[in-house]
């Protein structure tokens, strides 16, 4: 496989990992604020610990492995493939 093919692949696989890693860690930390009574613990602790870290880097994680910038090295992303502005229609 071409290197670049491989470099997409991880950097997508990181993306995706971290977002399931934020969003639960996320998720528990509304739980435990908001319904602590329902709150089970054990290791969901540790991303409640987490979720404070995970705020700031989400804008690093996205900035370097995501295409939120428009940075990314993709195809999708390239000046070539951009899509033309859409234009407003008279009285819009």
């Amino acid at each position: 496989m071409n290197n670049s093919i491989v470099q997409a692949i991880v950097d997508r696989l990181i993306w995706v990992m971290f977002a399931f890693v934020f969003f639960y860690s996320g998720l528990f930390t509304t739980e435990w604020l908001f319904e602590p009574e329902k709150f089970a613990g054990g290791w969901r602790w540790i991303l409640v610990g987490l979720f404070p870290v995970l705020v700031p880097a989400f804008f690093v994680v996205n900035r370097r492995y995501g295409c939120a910038s428009g940075s990314c090295r993709g195809r999708a992303c390239s000046p070539d493939t951009a899509v033309p502005p859409v234009k407003r229609m008279p009285g819009a």
